[in-house]
């Protein structure tokens, strides 16, 4: 929370200042409220402890009590001072319980492995019970699923002709039609 707190006061500080127009403050945030960002995007940052709100609508404020600006163009110079920078939690699923990858059970790890893939192969991975459409068995993590088009066309994305392979058998499947 310090670094937070040291983050907050360097930006106070730079909006307080009232050496600096708007425009020239609107340029020494940006590069540190991106880097901020920037740094915790993987994070869960949706509390009001590390919420920029307060700050952007202080910053707002400040910006907009120039006489040359108005509330327009002080929200123009607010959105270049706190970029948005694309962000996703962690997303990590826990293992369940006592499982370990060497306990035996690949029907669980087949499952887990397949949240890995999304759209048309996890429905496949689904409705082949995690299993490879070639050889039978169930798909692990140490070598990637393949979609494969039974009739070759691969415009044709529907279910019925779309099939889950290991990338070995789906390599096999395609040298042995003769086809690259």
């Amino acid at each position: 929370m310090d670094n937070f707190k040291a983050f907050r006061q360097k930006v106070k500080h730079i909006v307080n200042n009232s050496n600096y127009g708007a425009k020239v403050k609107a340029e020494k945030l940006a590069p540190i409220v991106r880097g901020w960002r920037n740094y915790h995007r993987f994070c869960k940052m949706d509390g009001s402890r590390n919420s920029l709100y307060h700050i952007e609508t202080r910053a707002f404020k400040v910006f907009n009590k120039e006489k040359k600006l108005n509330r327009y163009t002080s929200k123009t110079l607010l959105d270049k001072a706190f970029p948005t920078v694309f962000h996703s939690e962690n997303k990590h699923i826990n293992v369940k319980g006592n499982k370990s990858p060497y306990d035996g059970d690949l029907t669980y790890w087949s499952e887990r492995n397949s949240k890995l893939y999304d759209g048309n192969t996890s429905k496949v991975l689904k409705r082949q019970n995690h299993s490879c459409a070639r050889c039978g068995l169930k798909t692990t993590s140490q070598e990637r699923v393949h979609l494969h088009h039974k009739d070759g066309n691969h415009q044709n994305w529907k279910n019925n002709n779309l099939e889950a392979l290991h990338e070995s058998c789906h390599d096999y499947a395609h040298m042995s039609k003769g086809t690259a």
